[in-house]
């Protein structure tokens, strides 16, 4: 009881009720999971290069799993905007019931507002204007390994831009290492074919 104690001198009520107990709780464990979930997103992309090469594995947190983590990003940011605007309803109007209405609203508001962060999001990243086929013949390297008759993550500069896109070998039994050189050979949809690309002095 002493961390919502200590939450509710910090709000500025002093012998809280139980309603007010649960929008307090939910205000701040729901900030905490919030924020956590969108550090999560935002270093993504390092944490899924760091811990291919330290546990060979395939694990990459990029747009496509922000989707996934979409259900716990809402849910989360409907508890916070619930807790607040039913704090702030309750403490105004002292009606529970007006509360926790206007709590409800919030929450399924606030999970509407994270869906279209999301999508817009994704739209800054795969921007329409982007031209795939102009990547043929880039050179960059291997971001997030691409195992043998599977795909993987590239770097490589389209458009004037360093994009890390998905690649598979051109030769299908090839498996190339985080790091390697690799060079864009043709495409398909929005996956890149991609060749090793050998040292030539000799």
């Amino acid at each position: 009881m002493g961390l919502l104690e200590w939450i509710g001198d910090l709000v500025g009520v002093s012998a809280p009720s139980t309603m007010e107990l649960i929008f307090m709780s939910c205000a701040f464990f729901g900030t905490l999971f919030f924020l956590v979930m969108m550090l999560l997103m935002l270093v993504g992309d390092i944490l899924g290069g760091v811990v291919d090469t330290a546990l060979d594995t395939d694990f990459s947190m990029d747009t496509d799993l922000s989707f996934e983590l979409f259900s716990l990003q809402g849910i989360s940011a409907a508890i916070m905007m619930f807790g607040y605007v039913g704090m702030f309803t309750v403490t105004s109007t002292e009606s529970e019931f007006l509360a926790v209405f206007t709590g409800g609203l919030s929450s399924v508001a606030s999970m509407y507002a994270v869906k279209v962060m999301m999508k817009s999001i994704v739209n800054l990243q795969t921007d329409g204007t982007m031209q795939i086929e102009e990547a043929i013949g880039a050179e960059g390297q291997v971001y997030v390994r691409i195992k043998s008759n599977g795909s993987g993550e590239v770097q490589v500069p389209i458009q004037g831009s360093l994009r890390t896109m998905t690649a598979r070998s051109k030769k299908h039994s090839d498996q190339l290492e985080t790091g390697t050189l690799i060079r864009v050979v043709d495409t398909i949809g929005s996956i890149l074919i991609v060749e090793e690309l050998i040292d030539e002095e000799e």
